[in-house]
């Protein structure tokens, strides 16, 4: 005989303990990406036709400077935003192709 049906019934017990002691973590996770997906989804509706400085779009979205910093060197490591030219101390920033659009856009395929 197997103990598996006996494994699986701890093991839901045990992640529905493990849920129900976390509840709080888990919730307070939830809400922080929530907040990134709307912030990157901000700085990305200006950067839309346009190209922008790190405190242009902290002005146009309301979010402070070392925020948007932290998520354009993030957007831009990834390829979703383009570093251009300087602007005084500060580089413009635009938007760059997703994955997707750029192997569609590549001939040699």
């Amino acid at each position: 005989m197997s103990d598996a049906p006996i494994e699986i019934a701890v093991d839901k017990t045990a992640l529905k303990q493990l849920k129900a002691a976390r509840k709080e973590q888990i919730a307070a996770a939830t809400v922080r990406m929530k907040e990134q997906r709307r912030a990157v989804k901000a700085i990305k509706a200006h950067l839309d036709g346009a190209e922008l400085t790190v405190p242009e779009i902290a002005a146009a979205t309301g979010l402070p400077g070392s925020e948007v910093l932290y998520y354009v060197a993030t957007l831009k490591k990834y390829g979703e935003i383009l570093e251009g030219p300087k602007d005084g101390g500060y580089y413009r920033y635009r938007l760059g192709q997703a994955p997707a659009q750029i192997a569609e856009a590549d001939p040699a395929e």
